[in-house]
């Protein structure tokens, strides 16, 4: 199938909202509440914990970014795991969500024409990281408010269509 319009922010939205909810009550058991979200989010962001990112490499690319509280991740991986997690059990959970979400928000590009593939997962950790780019046309970001965690998990994404 070929590509006939980019898809909109709107479409975007549509596709992280569907499937971040769904991948955290399928891996974790716990229950993400999508927040507004904005369709021509800044094309820079900041945050502290820990974030997994995934480049989109294609007809569409990109990167989509998953950006954890660390006391967010910890719950996350504690569930996952049936009790604490290690660090390195807590950023291979990061690692492994964001590939299922970014997955999937692959799988619904290429459906609508815009064959792409992914990078491998990257994982970030600390306090004040910025993350920003230059060349993208779309940038859609939400917050996901998590039974038992004050501050909500963000997934923002960037992408330019060709």
């Amino acid at each position: 199938m070929s590509a006939t319009n980019e898809p909109s922010g709107e479409t975007v939205l549509k596709i992280i909202n569907h499937f971040t909810p769904l991948v955290l009550e399928t891996m974790a058991g716990l229950t993400a509440i999508p927040g507004k979200g904005n369709i021509a989010a800044p094309r820079a962001f900041s945050f502290n914990g820990i974030a997994g990112s995934i480049s989109l490499s294609g007809h569409a690319s990109g990167v989509v970014y998953t950006a954890f509280p660390t006391e967010l991740a910890k719950l996350i991986a504690g569930n996952i795991f049936g009790g604490p997690a290690s660090d390195q059990d807590v950023s291979d959970v990061v690692s492994e969500l964001t590939n299922m979400i970014a997955g999937n928000f692959k799988s619904h590009l290429c459906d609508l024409g815009y064959n792409c593939t992914l990078s491998i997962p990257s994982v970030l950790i600390g306090d004040q990281i910025h993350v920003a780019t230059m060349t993208s046309t779309l940038s859609v970001r939400n917050e996901y408010t998590i039974e038992g965690c004050e501050a909500p998990l963000v997934v923002q994404t960037f992408a330019v269509f060709a």
